[in-house]
Formats: C-alpha cells, sequence, structure tokens
C-alpha cells in the first residue's frame, strides 16, 4: 500500500487544459473518488496516475518514489476500467491469471491469488466460464478480481459500474465497500455519479473544467459546499437556487425578492453583514422544505407560497416541483401528502440549513 500524491499536475491536449494545475493527496489505504460532470478530467486526471496519459507538467508519486515519466507497467497499480476488457478466448481463471504469468509468478502462486480472489469475491463456481456466459456483474467481478490478484499498491477504477443497471449497481456498491474493508488498498475511484460518489468515498472530489473544486468527506461536501456548482451537483434532486436580496428589518436580516421573505438565523446572520442590501443566491435543498403539517413549529417568516407543477411519488417520499414568481424549486415531502398539480401551497423553509452564495463568484457565503 501506498499514498498517491499529484503536485500541480496539468494536462493539456494541443491548446485544450483538460486538468489545470491540481494539487491532491491520496492516503495510504484511503478510498477517494473523483467526480464531476463529463468533461471534467476526472478520467485523464486517473489515466496520468495509470501512466496512460503523459503529464504536461508537475509531478505525480506513488509512494516515496516519482512516477511521472515510469511506464505504467513498472508502477505497481491495477486498473479496472468501464467496459471490463476481458479477453473473450480466456476462462475466468486464466483472464485472472494472465497479468501474474507475464510477471513470471510461480504456478502455485499464481493459482492460489486467483483462487482466494475468486473465493472473496463469489466467483470460484464461474472460474470455467468464458466472459460470453457471465452477466454483466460477473464480469465486473472477474475485472475486479483480476486486479486483486495483482497485490498492487494502487487500485484505480474507471466508471467500473456504468454498464450495470440501477440494482445491480447498488449492490456492487456494497461489494466494492466490502472489498475495501477487507484489502485496505489505497483506491482512486472515478465516477459521474454523484450518488456513487457519496456512498463509497472516504473523501470525494469534486472536479469542473479540469480543477478540483472541493475534496471532503461525503456529509461536509453535502453539507458546506464550496460553491454554487458543488452545492447543485451533489445532492438529488439538487438543491434549489432562488434569487433574493439580505435586507434588514426591525433588527432581523431578511433574504428577499418579490415574491417571499424569510427570516434568517441570528447565528448566520451575524455572518452576512458584509452582504446586506445586497444581491446574492439563496439555496436551500428539497429536503429542507416542508408542508406547514411537516413542521408544526415553523417560525412564520420562513414561508414560501408555490404552485405545484409535477409530482413524483416514490413510495417513499413525494417529490413535487413548484413555482415561486417564476422560479422552479423542488421539495422533498412525506409519501403521502396530498397536493394536486395546479394547487398553490405553503411551504415552511427550514433556514438553519439555508445557504447563501456570491451572486458574482458563486462563492458560498454561508
Amino acid at each position: 500500500m501506498a499514498e498517491v500524491v499529484l503536485q500541480e499536475v496539468t494536462k493539456r491536449f494541443g491548446d485544450f487544459v483538460a486538468v489545470d494545475t491540481i494539487d491532491l493527496k491520496v492516503e495510504d489505504g484511503e478510498f477517494i473518488v473523483l467526480v464531476g460532470p463529463s468533461g471534467c478530467g476526472k478520467t485523464t486526471t486517473l489515466r496520468m496516475v495509470a501512466g496512460l496519459e503523459e503529464v504536461t507538467a508537475g509531478e505525480i508519486y506513488i509512494g516515496e518514489r516519482q512516477v511521472t515519466n515510469v511506464p505504467p507497467k513498472d508502477r505497481d497499480i491495477a486498473m479496472v476500467f468501464q467496459n471490463y476488457a476481458l479477453y473473450p478466448h480466456m476462462d475466468v481463471y486464466n483472464n485472472m491469471a494472465f497479468g501474474l504469468r507475464l510477471r513470471k509468478v510461480s504456478r502455485r502462486e499464481i493459482d492460489g491469488r486467483v483462487r482466494r480472489a475468486a473465493e472473496l469475491l463469489g466467483i470460484t463456481d464461474k472460474l470455467k466460464s468464458k466472459p460470453k456466459e457471465l452477466s454483466g456483474g460477473q464480469r465486473q467481478r472477474v475485472a475486479v478480481g483480476r486486479a486483486i490478484v495483482r497485490n498492487p499498491k494502487v487500485f484505480l477504477f474507471d466508471e467500473p459500474l456504468s454498464n450495470l443497471d440501477a440494482k445491480l449497481r447498488v449492490a456492487m456498491r456494497a461489494e466494492l465497500q466490502e472489498l475495501h474493508h477487507e484489502l485496505k488498498t489505497t483506491t482512486v475511484y472515478v465516477t459521474h455519479d454523484q450518488v456513487e460518489a457519496m456512498t463509497l468515498g472516504e473523501r470525494v472530489a469534486v472536479m469542473k473544467d479540469g480543477v478540483i473544486h472541493q475534496c471532503d468527506d461525503p456529509q461536509t461536501t453535502y453539507d458546506h459546499p464550496a460553491n454554487m456548482f458543488i452545492a447543485g451537483f451533489i445532492g438529488s434532486p439538487a438543491m434549489n437556487f432562488l434569487p433574493a436580496r439580505l435586507i434588514e428589518e426591525d433588527g432581523s436580516l431578511y433574504v428577499a425578492n418579490a415574491d417571499f421573505k424569510l427570516r434568517v438565523p441570528q447565528d448566520k446572520a451575524s455572518r452576512l453583514e458584509d452582504y446586506l442590501n445586497r444581491e446574492v443566491v439563496f439555496g436551500i435543498r428539497p429536503e429542507n422544505l416542508k408542508t406547514q403539517g411537516m413542521a408544526p413549529h415553523h417560525d412564520p417568516e420562513a414561508i414560501l407560497e408555490v404552485r405545484v407543477r409535477v409530482r413524483e411519488p416514490l413510495g417513499d417520499e413525494l417529490i413535487i416541483h413548484a413555482e415561486n414568481g417564476g422560479v422552479e424549486l423542488v421539495a422533498r415531502l412525506a409519501p403521502r401528502t396530498e397536493v394536486a398539480i395546479g394547487q398553490r401551497i405553503t411551504l415552511v423553509a427550514e433556514m438553519e440549513f439555508m445557504h447563501i452564495f456570491d451572486k458574482d463568484t458563486e462563492e458560498t457565503v454561508v
């Protein structure tokens, strides 16, 4: 096992900057997830760690060894690809054993490693099967097993679950968590799926335009996003953003526009003095908008009047899409809340969970 360190790493393709001077340290034994929209640079970053892309500038370390220009085969890493990359003419056993044979590992050692990995992944009964005889989940296990048998210092995963159906993705996430708990190998995992990132990562590095905008544990990333991009990207449904102004009346601070006026809690108000009478963006997550029946002790000066446009009953919850003054917002309500499309209802904003963003920079203020 070993830590992975990226120091001011940049990757350019001609004039296009795919990764822009990023710094990242992955601790020994840590599971870190690189997440972001398509084209943000996360896979390019992973491929530079693997040695599959040349670094334009900066340095990469695995352990204490500088590997920036070291060939992939000499980096002591194992990579699991999105498309599994199995050899179709080989059975499962030989797919898992192939890399070890190239390294001249003894036949006895290969057999022991392959069978241990197969047992760990629950595919012992598939060792004689060809890839075409396996389900997508079983193929993914073989790809992971091929990485495990190498006993690498670092695992690199490039969107390994994206080809699986939703139910199987959930099951495989749980298996990958158990596997990491068992092996404790340093892992860098790339995904565009923020649910995957939040459930798997001990830390989540959120990327956009080749830059890491925040790297924290999942709950901190969710509760305290660094900017509007992260606030909107992490969380499903996404955070609501409403244009507003901060005003003061009768000794209280309010976030307001022509369609609402919401009182800011005192502990947050003290941190917003520099934004008094300025335009801001008010953020509130869907789960922090309640019906009055769900919030019987609510602040009477923390309500939003909305018109319901769409309702999505999901069994354990009800998602509604509504509008306030022409701005769409989403609320997550109790499953049997009686609301109809077109109905005007009152929602309570749990202002202790509100966010305020600078309108110009989109950075988080509170």
